[in-house]
């Protein structure tokens, strides 16, 4: 017969956000790129330029819309958590270099396995 082993009190040393500040700016920030996620979606499942069945909303501003909510709330972060824009927009402009030449690559022939 097996012996149950003691477990650790707090098998995890993470403690779990409570700030109510932080919390909701993290929530709207996480809602917002959702949306647009979701906007993203319909532009792949019916095309960009094609409108939303019942509303009528061309995608492509859904998704303008929501590109524009997410950019104003990943500001609104960086400000209230104090976190280092200057490094951010350094990583944004290299992703920005790399996701270009890797949408370049698309565009050329793939070469043939010898």
């Amino acid at each position: 017969m097996d012996t149950p082993t003691a477990m650790p009190p707090d098998p995890s040393p993470w403690t779990p956000e409570t700030d109510p500040v932080r919390l909701k700016v993290l929530g709207k920030l996480i809602e917002e790129f959702s949306e647009g996620g979701s906007a993203a979606a319909r532009c792949i499942i019916q095309g960009v330029n094609e409108a939303e069945p019942v509303t009528g909303k061309i995608n492509r501003v859904w998704l303008e819309d929501e590109l524009a909510d997410a950019l104003a709330n990943i500001r609104r972060t960086i400000e209230s958590l104090g976190l280092d824009h200057e490094r951010i927009n350094l990583r944004a402009e290299r992703k920005y270099a790399y996701i270009t030449r890797w949408l370049e690559g698309l565009n050329r022939p793939a070469e043939k396995a010898v």
